[in-house]
Parts: C-alpha cells; structure tokens; sequence
C-alpha cells in the first residue's frame, strides 16, 4: 500500500500503470495477481488504499467527548505526513469522479464528527445552537484544505501538525463550552503519540484495529 501510495502520489490515478505498481512494490506479477485480479487490479489497489488507510486507529475514549474529536484529526494529521498510502489517499479523494470509480473518505468522517458532537452537545460540552452535521462538513474541509495549501505553499507537510492543531484550537473556541476549553489537549504531537501507542498495542495478543462504520 505505501508504495502504491508513491506511485498515485507521482502519477495519479490515470497515469499510474500496473507496471508502475508491480515495480514500486519490488515484486512478482505472480505476486502481484495473487492479491489484485488483472482486470480491476489498479482500481483495486486505490478501493485498498482508501480503505485501510482512512481508519480511526488511534483513537481512545476520552472524559470529554470533544477531546476525541481533536484527537480524530491529530492522528490523522500525524499520520499523513508518515504514510505514503494516507497522503495518496487524501489526494486521490479529490481526483475527478473519484467518488463514483474508487470511492472517498469524507462521507464516513463527516458522519463520525457529526455523531461526536451530537454526543458532546447531550453531554453539555457544545453550546445548544451549534448544528452538528454543519461543522463536521467544516473540521473535513479545513482540515484536507490544510494539508493540501501546506504540501502546495511549503513543498511539504513539515507544519501540518501545528496548523491543524490550531485550527481545532479555534473551532473549539466557536463550539465549545467555555468551561471546556481548557481541559482540552491541541498540542501539536498529541496525534504521533496516540497513534504509536496504539501501534504498539497492535503488536500484543487480541490487539484490535477501529474503523469507521
């Protein structure tokens, strides 16, 4: 999957070839055809990358509802600058059609936001004129809409992290609770360590990955 990533990274969809793939991958076309089938094989590897790349892993519950609601985006911002395959995931999502030929993340991460702050806002954590569904549009938008400025005005993804955590620092300003805010965690590695703590939790026995549903 990383190294599918590489490739759609450089190339594309439409320009990336199975040859590209097989090559990147340091493997056999045997190989290669005993995971993906020779037809479908290059959309099968993007429906792959979207989804087991797009996942909440990491993510713990947390005291306050809204907390988890930082720590979704933290960890993914942590791991898009880490992982071909999530980096290539978010820029494939918005190729042309890509919701029709291999599908995108957005509608499920719209949806889990939208349930997290439902939940926060029964908890008393969101203040009561605040409409769920409206700002999980918005979190999904600023924080794609980060990643891709920062890759295109920086060359890179080196300051994603401290970005995005302001960005949550200031919705939550607009939506929360003043009494909440401070208790909520915005530092800018919170999201590396979550998810390497749940890495290595994976490595134990009955270890268990959450997706999205």
């Amino acid at each position: 999957m990383d190294a599918a990533g590489q490739v759609f990274l450089e190339k594309g969809f439409v320009g990336a070839t199975i040859a590209d793939l097989i090559f990147a991958a340091d493997t056999s076309k045997g190989a290669f055809y005993g995971h993906f089938k020779p037809k479908t094989a290059k959309l099968d590897v993007a429906k792959a990358i979207m989804t087991n790349t797009l996942t909440m892993d990491g993510l713990k519950p947390q005291k306050i509802k809204l907390q988890e609601i930082v720590d979704v985006g933290m960890i993914l911002a942590y791991r898009v600058v880490t992982e071909n395959s999530f980096l290539a995931a978010l820029i494939l999502s918005f190729e042309h059609d890509a919701h029709k030929t291999y599908g995108t993340p957005w509608p499920a991460w719209i949806k889990i936001n939208t349930d997290q702050l439902t939940e926060a806002q029964e908890l008393g954590e969101v203040r009561p004129h605040i409409i769920p569904e409206s700002f999980s549009y918005q979190i999904a938008g600023t924080w794609s809409g980060l990643v891709l400025t920062g890759r295109a005005i920086d060359g890179g993804l080196e300051h994603v992290h401290e970005r995005i955590a302001f960005s949550y620092r200031t919705l939550m300003a607009t939506i929360a609770q003043p009494e909440i805010i401070p208790f909520l965690d915005f530092s800018a590695g919170r999201g590396e360590q979550l998810y390497t703590e749940f890495l290595e939790e994976s490595k134990r026995p009955q270890a268990t990955q959450r997706k999205p549903r």
